[in-house]
C-alpha cells in the first residue's frame, strides 16, 4: 500500500498520532507514561517544536504541535524510536512497539485549533477511563485549567483565541470541553487525511502539494542525519581552519562552541542529554545555548556565513 503523503513546513500546525503495534499497549505503567512526558519535552526542546496539547493513552497517544522548522518525521521518530528503546529494554520485550509510521494531520490552526484540543483533551472520558477529566493527569487538560505548572504543553495560544482574559479563557474552555462531551472527531473531515481546514486552507496545501509536486517529504535536514557529533566537529575544524580545542574552550563568547552546540543539535540524532555530555552542561542549558546562536545568525552575516559552509561540506560528504 502506498504511504499517504507526508508534507512538511515551517511554522505548520499537525495533529499527531501513534498506535501500539496490533493495538496492543504501549504504556504498562504510570512511570512508562512519565518516561514518554520526558522524553517528549526533549525532542520539543531538541527539534525547536511546541506541543498545544497532549493526551496519552494506554495504546496511543494524542499530539497538536507546531513545528518551527520543517523536521516533523525527523522529531517524531527520535521520540518514537527512542522511547521504544528504553521500553523495550524495561520490560524486556521484543519486536516494534508501534504501529508503523506516526500519523499526521496539517491542521488550519485559525478554525480548528479549539475543537481539535477538546477531541485530544476528551479522549480519556470517551473510553470510560475516568468520570472527570480533572481526574486524568495524563494529557494537557489540567495546564488548561491551570491546576499545575505546564512545563510540556502551552495552552496560552487556544486560551486567547477564547478571551484575552486569562481566568475568563480558562472558565470558557473548561465549559466549551464539558458541553462537547460527545464531539465527533473533527478529522474525519479532512481532506484525504492531510490536512483539516477552511476551503481557503486547503486550497493553500493543494497548491505547496502541486509545488512539491507531490513528493514525499524530504526535510532540508534529513541529507545530513547519518552523521555524528565527531563528524560535523572534523568538518568545522577542516573548514573554519580552528584546533579542535577550541571548540571545546568554555570561555564566554566563544562563538565555534556555540556554532558547534547548534549544528550537533540540529543535524545529528543525539539527544539534548548527551549534547551536555559533550560539552559538559545541562540538557536545558544545550537548547538554550543553540537558540541564542540561531538568533545571533540570523542579524550577523559572519556567523551565517560560517554555518553555511560548514553544512556545505557536509552534504559534499
Amino acid at each position: 500500500m502506498t504511504r499517504p503523503l507526508r508534507l512538511s513546513f515551517e511554522n505548520a500546525f499537525y495533529h499527531i498520532t501513534a498506535r501500539g503495534n496490533r493495538r496492543e499497549k504501549i504504556f504498562y505503567s504510570d512511570r512508562d507514561k512519565e518516561v514518554f512526558l520526558k522524553r517528549l519535552k526533549e525532542m520539543l526542546l531538541k527539534y525547536s517544536m511546541i506541543c498545544y496539547a497532549y493526551c496519552l493513552m494506554d495504546n496511543h497517544y494524542h499530539f497538536f504541535i507546531k513545528t518551527n522548522q520543517s523536521n516533523l518525521s525527523q522529531g517524531i521518530h527520535y521520540l518514537n524510536s527512542s522511547y521504544a528503546n528504553w521500553f523495550r529494554n524495561k520490560h524486556q520485550i521484543i519486536g516494534p512497539l508501534f504501529q508503523g509510521r506516526f500519523k499526521s494531520i496539517l491542521v488550519d490552526a485559525d478554525h480548528y485549533a479549539l475543537v481539535l484540543s477538546a477531541y485530544i483533551h476528551l479522549n480519556p472520558l470517551r473510553a470510560g477511563v475516568v468520570n472527570q477529566l480533572k481526574d486524568y493527569p495524563w494529557s494537557s487538560y489540567l495546564d488548561y485549567l491551570d491546576l499545575r505548572e505546564s512545563h510540556i504543553a502551552d495552552p496560552s495560544f487556544i486560551l486567547k483565541l477564547i478571551d484575552n482574559n486569562h481566568f475568563k479563557a480558562i472558565r470558557k474552555y473548561r465549559e466549551y470541553v464539558l458541553e462537547n462531551q460527545n464531539l465527533e472527531d473533527p478529522l474525519s473531515e479532512s481532506y484525504h487525511h492531510i490536512a483539516i481546514g477552511s476551503e481557503t486552507f486547503i486550497e493553500e496545501i493543494k497548491e505547496k502539494m502541486e509545488h512539491k509536486g507531490q513528493r514525499r517529504e524530504i526535510p532540508s535536514t534529513r541529507i545530513l542525519s547519518e552523521y555524528d557529533a565527531d563528524t560535523v566537529i572534523t568538518k568545522m575544524i577542516q573548514v573554519l581552519h580552528i584546533e579542535r580545542n577550541i571548540i571545546f574552550d568554555k570561555r564566554r563568547g566563544n562563538l565555534y562552541r556555540s556554532l558547534a552546540i547548534y549544528l550537533i543539535k540540529r543535524f545529528t540524532p543525539l539527544s539534548l542529554s548527551e549534547i551536555g555530555e559533550l560539552f559538559k552542561m545541562d540538557y536545558s542549558a544545550v537548547s538554550q545555548a543553540a537558540k541564542r546562536f540561531e538568533q545571533k545568525s540570523e542579524v550577523n552575516h559572519e556567523i551565517k556565513e560560517d554555518i553555511e559552509k560548514v553544512i556545505g561540506t557536509l552534504k559534499e560528504g
